[in-house]
């Protein structure tokens, strides 16, 4: 339940934990501890991929800007979304776009 509550609000502005926790009639910390039972994440670490998943398809879709895709997907800034996007896909933005590009031409 926690994570799919948490799935429908990650695109929708700056999600905090207190929104979900308030909603399950948790505090923050009861909700966090319920929320990395059940996914075995904590509920920031589950928006941030939320986050890139929703970054990552706007790069392969569309021709919107960095900045404008770091702030549709809720980050705070580009650079925070590259910094993401480096930990998680191993590479910045930017170059995800530029192979998104080439590989379905390859197919």
């Amino acid at each position: 339940m926690c994570s799919a509550y948490l799935m429908e609000l990650a695109g929708i502005g700056r999600l905090s934990v207190e929104q979900p926790a308030d909603v399950a009639r948790l505090s923050p910390c009861q909700f966090g501890r319920a929320f990395r039972a059940e996914t075995g994440q904590s509920p920031a670490k589950a928006v941030e991929r939320l986050r890139l998943e929703a970054a990552r398809r706007m790069l392969e879709e569309n021709r919107h800007t960095i900045d404008r895709i770091a702030g549709a997907t809720g980050f705070s800034d580009p650079r925070r979304m590259r910094e993401a996007f480096v930990r998680i896909f191993g590479q910045p933005s930017q170059a995800f776009r530029r192979n998104a590009r080439i590989i379905p031409g390859a197919s």
